[in-house]
């Protein structure tokens, strides 16, 4: 109903967004720089926030640009 209605393209509440969707707001390109940093330091960070912050959106964005030969990625949820 909403799709057709309002002609959007995708559900608006839907619990995951695309890393597309991700707004490239100031304190989300800096997160996004440090998280690159980090991995060419070949380190292990903490991202943290606000809930809704888009930090998960963030860490999907960023391991998308990963070659996934080189790279393997671990999600470690906390509920």
């Amino acid at each position: 109903m909403y799709l057709k209605h309002f002609a959007f393209t995708h559900f608006p509440f839907e619990h995951t967004l695309q890393a597309q969707a991700l707004f490239a707001s100031t304190m989300l390109t800096e997160a996004s720089v440090r998280l690159q940093h980090l991995i060419e330091l070949r380190g292990i960070g903490l991202l943290t926030g606000e809930p809704g912050s888009g930090k998960t959106t963030l860490a999907r964005h960023v391991v998308a640009t990963l070659h996934p030969g080189l790279y393997r990625v671990v999600y470690v949820p906390l509920r």
